[in-house]
C-alpha cells in the first residue's frame, strides 16, 4: 500500500475513534457518576502502566519486520517474531501477578470512597487479565505494521471501536457498574487480538511461531534495539499518563474529571500526527535500507510540515471554540478545562512534529540519544507537577508538562534529529514549515470570524463550526501542495535550460 494510503486509512480509524470517544465518555460519565467515573479513570491509568512490560519491542518488531520483509529474509523474521513473542508471553503472565498483587493491596493503595472494596478488587483482577491478552497479541499487530498493512490493522481498529460503543451502551444500560466497563474491555480486547493474529498468518504465509526459532543472538539484537526504546516507553508513560494517578491521588478522584476532560481532547488531537509517525517508521527503516536518503530526507520535511499545520490549527480552533465544544460535548461546569487544554496543546505545537522525527530516527536505527533524552525531560515533567501542584492545581500539572516539552523536544531533540538526518534547520523551515503558511492563514482568518458570529453551545453550531473548519484547511492544505509542485516544476525546467545552454 501507498504512503499516502496508509496514512488516510490511520486517520479514517483515528475520525472513527474520536467519533466514538466524544459519544461514548459524556454517556458512561453522566450514567455511573463523576465519583465513580472518576474512579475508573483511576484504575484505568494505574492499569495503564503495565504498557511497561512491552519493553519497547513495540517498535523493534515493526523495524525488523520491515527490514527482513524488504529484504526477504524470512528465516530471520521468523526468528524475530518468534522470540518477542516469547518475550511477550512472559511480561503477560508478569501482568497478571501485578492484577493479584494490586487486587489484594487495593485497600492500602487506596481509600476508594463510594466503591465496595470487592468490586475494586475484580475490576482490577479484570484490568490485570486484559493487559496480559493485550500484551501478548501485539506481536502480531507489530508485524501488520512492519510490512505496511495499516489498511487491514486500522480496519480491525475501526470495527473493534464500532463493537465496544455498542456494548458499551447496551450493557452499561443493564448494570451500572465498574465491572461492567472492564468486561467490555476484555472482551473487545481478546476479539481484536484474535482478528490481528489471524491476519498476520494469512498475509504473511511463511510467518511461523516455533520454539526451534528462539536464538541467543537475536534475543540480543532485539534486547540491543528495545533496551532505548523501552526508555522512550517509559517517559511517555511519566509524560501522558501519570497525570491522572497524581491528581487521583493527591486531590481525589473527583480532581481528575476535569483534566482528564482536556487531556482526552489534547489526545484525540494528538493522534493523527501520532498515525502519520507510525506509517512513517517502517517506511523510513525501508528508505534507509534502499539507501535512498534524498527521499527519506523529503518525507521528513513533508511530514514535518503536515504535523505544523495539523497542530497549530487544532490550537487555533482551541483557542477560540474550546468553551463551547467542551459545554455540548460534556455539560456545564467544566469551564477549567479549556484552560487546560490550552496549556497541554501549546506544548503539543513543539512536540508532535519533533515527535514525527523521533519515529523516523527509531525506524533508521537510531534510538539511544533521543532515548535518553525523552526520559530527562520525562522526570522534568514529573518533578515540576509536584513542584507546581500545590501552589496552581491541575494548571500546575499541565505547566509542568508543557514547560519540559518545549525546552527538549523543540531545544534538543529537534536540532539533534536534523543532524542525524542530514537536514539543516533552513532547510526544514524552507520546505516543512514555510510552505503551510497558507491553510494556517486560512484557519486563523476562518476562527477569528466565526468566533464573532456568536457561536452557541449547540451540536448543530460546533458541528457546522467544526465541518468548515476542515473544508477550509484541506483547501488550504491543498493550495498549499499545489504551489509546491509548481515550485518543484519550475525548478526543474530551469534547471534543464541551464543545462540546455551550456551544451
Amino acid at each position: 500500500m501507498s504512503l499516502k494510503f496508509n496514512v488516510l486509512i490511520s486517520w479514517l480509524a483515528h475520525a472513527v475513534t474520536l467519533g466514538i470517544g466524544f459519544l461514548l465518555m459524556p454517556y458512561i460519565l453522566h450514567t455511573v457518576g463523576d465519583n465513580t467515573y472518576g474512579t475508573w479513570l483511576l484504575l484505568n491509568s494505574i492499569a495503564g502502566q503495565t504498557g511497561l512490560l512491552y519493553l519497547g519491542f513495540g517498535e523493534a518488531i515493526s523495524r525488523f519486520t520491515s527490514k527482513y520483509h524488504t529484504e526477504k529474509k524470512w528465516i530471520e523474521l521468523n526468528r524475530t517474531f518468534s522470540c518477542i513473542t516469547s518475550v511477550y508471553f512472559g511480561s503477560a503472565a508478569v501482568a497478571i501477578g501485578i492484577g493479584i498483587v494490586c487486587a489484594i493491596a487495593a485497600p492500602w493503595i487506596h481509600e476508594w470512597p463510594g466503591q465496595p472494596l470487592w468490586e475494586i478488587r475484580a475490576v482490577i483482577l479484570i484490568l490485570g487479565l486484559n493487559a496480559a491478552i493485550s500484551i501478548a497479541g501485539s506481536s502480531f499487530g507489530g508485524v501488520l505494521m512492519g510490512i505496511q498493512r495499516f489498511d487491514v490493522e486500522r480496519s480491525i481498529i475501526i470495527t473493534i471501536n464500532l463493537l465496544r460503543l455498542g456494548l458499551t451502551i447496551f450493557f452499561l444500560q443493564q448494570s451500572r457498574g465498574l465491572i461492567t466497563l472492564a468486561l467490555i474491555y476484555l472482551a473487545i480486547t481478546i476479539i481484536e487480538n484474535t482478528a490481528t493474529c489471524f491476519m498476520a498468518f494469512r498475509l504473511i504465509p511463511t510467518l511461523q511461531l516455533r520454539f526451534r526459532h528462539l536464538r541467543k543472538r537475536v534475543y540480543k539484537r532485539c534486547f540491543s534495539f528495545s533496551m532505548f526504546t523501552f526508555l522512550s516507553l517509559i517517559a511517555e508513560h511519566l509524560i501522558y499518563m501519570t497525570d491522572t494517578i497524581l491528581i487521583g491521588f493527591l486531590l481525589g478522584p473527583t480532581a481528575v474529571v476535569p483534566y482528564f476532560i482536556a487531556a482526552r481532547v489534547c489526545e484525540m488531537i494528538r493522534a493523527p500526527v501520532m498515525q502519520i509517525g507510525y506509517v512513517f517508521m517502517p517506511k523510513a527503516g525501508q528508505l534507509q535500507s534502499s539507501k535512498q536518503n534524498a527521499e527519506l530526507q523529503t518525507l521528513v520535511c513533508r511530514g514535518f510540515g503536515l504535523a505544523v499545520v495539523l497542530a497549530g490549527s487544532a490550537l487555533i480552533g482551541v483557542f477560540f471554540f474550546s468553551p463551547q465544544f467542551i459545554e455540548v460535548w460534556i455539560g456545564s461546569g467544566y469551564q477549567q478545562s479549556s484552560w487546560i487544554l490550552m496549556i497541554l496543546l501549546a506544548g503539543q505545537l513543539v512536540a508532535l512534529p519533533t515527535q514525527l522525527i523521533r519515529h523516523v530516527l527509531t525506524g533508521t536505527g537510531y534510538v539511544r540519544l533521543p532515548a535518553l533524552l525523552f526520559l530527562t525531560e520525562a522526570i522534568c515533567n514529573l518533578i515540576l507537577s509536584l513542584i507546581l501542584m500545590p501552589y496552581l492545581g491541575l494548571y500546575g500539572v499541565a505547566i509542568g508538562t508543557l514547560v519540559p516539552l518545549v525546552i527538549f523536544e523543540g531545544g534538543v531533540l529537534l536540532p539533534l534529529g536534523m543532524k542525524q538526518l542530514g537536514l539543516s534547520m533552513s532547510q526544514l523551515f524552507k520546505q516543512g514549515v514555510l510552505t503551510q503558511w497558507i491553510p494556517l492563514s486560512l484557519i486563523l482568518v476562518y476562527s477569528y470570524f466565526v468566533h464573532n458570529l456568536d457561536i452557541q453551545p449547540e451540536w448543530t453550531h460546533i458541528l457546522g463550526v467544526f465541518t468548515g473548519a476542515v473544508v477550509v484547511l484541506v483547501g488550504g492544505i491543498g493550495l498549499s501542495e499545489r504551489n509546491r509542485i509548481q515550485a518543484r516544476t519550475n525548478s526543474t525546467h530551469l534547471t534543464q535550460n541551464i543545462i540546455s545552454t551550456g551544451n
